[in-house]
């Protein structure tokens, strides 16, 4: 079994046991409405639908991922040499409310250098928003596709879900090119998310997890941005404040490689 096939195995079978918890415990809730409070079965009617949506979410991934884990090739090195050629100094990474599937990179003035759109299954949008407002997304495993400036596009990007998260990128060809590892640094006791290539680190987020204040270095320990969780630019207060997301302070602003972009949208989508 190779390593991607390997990783994938185990996050299938997390996912499917993550998935039969939380459905358990959405029929433990379904029981409790059997109690006829008012108050009480409207919060039950709640948790229920939650809980069973996110756990459904979880078994279904888990088993596409135990099928997938079967026949997919191992790691291929990363063909993508698309860059942006120059950012501003301060940006913002977001959401919008209303589409916690989709996710833009941008600057002060609203410009987009860059989105993430979730490759959604549900062929009405109003199951797509019913699942999306009835589900815990920190939980939730997704498969986004990321764009270019111009709406080219240039990586998958897979979250798994569950309680443990890992991410793994693949290029637009469908072939696996990197995934996330998580680690902490023992001196500092800081949260380590490192993107790896091949058998190298290439991107690394170290910061405090409470906070949400990370350092993204590359494989030589060169600072390139500092991304702040939940931080609204005073400049563009009134854009962004209804807008969850991270603000990012580039330290390094000319030709930004796509899979640092990759990197962001990833760490991002853990926290949707």
């Amino acid at each position: 079994m190779s390593l991607v096939q390997n990783m994938i195995y185990q996050d299938a079978r997390r996912q499917l046991w993550s998935g039969v918890l939380l459905s358990f415990i959405s029929i433990v809730f379904i029981l409790g409405m059997v109690t006829f409070n008012p108050s009480s079965f409207i919060i039950s009617v709640v948790y229920a639908a939650i809980f069973a949506i996110t756990g459904a979410g979880l078994l279904k991934g888990g088993y596409a991922d135990l099928q997938k884990s079967k026949t997919v090739s191992d790691f291929e090195q990363d063909p993508t040499q698309d860059s942006l050629e120059r950012v501003p100094a301060r940006m913002y990474m977001g959401q919008n409310k209303l589409k916690s599937f989709q996710a833009s990179l941008f600057d002060m003035d609203g410009k987009s250098y860059g989105e993430i759109q979730e490759n959604i299954q549900w062929k009405h949008k109003a199951l797509t928003m019913f699942t999306a407002v009835f589900s815990y997304d920190h939980f939730r495993p997704a498969i986004f596709t990321l764009k270019s400036q111009i709406g080219e596009p240039l990586y998958q990007i897979e979250k798994k879900g569950g309680f443990k998260w890992r991410g793994y990128i693949q290029h637009k060809e469908g072939a696996y090119v990197a995934y996330t590892k998580q680690t902490k640094n023992k001196t500092t006791g800081q949260r380590i998310t490192r993107y790896i290539e091949g058998d190298q680190c290439r991107w690394s987020a170290e910061g405090d997890d409470f906070i949400g204040h990370f350092k993204i270095r590359d494989h030589e320990g060169n600072l390139w941005a500092v991304i702040k969780r939940g931080a609204i630019p005073r400049e563009a207060a009134e854009r962004f404040e209804d807008m969850p997301g991270y603000l990012v302070e580039w330290n390094i602003r000319d030709n930004v490689p796509a899979s640092l972009l990759a990197f962001l949208f990833l760490l991002h989508s853990k926290e949707r």
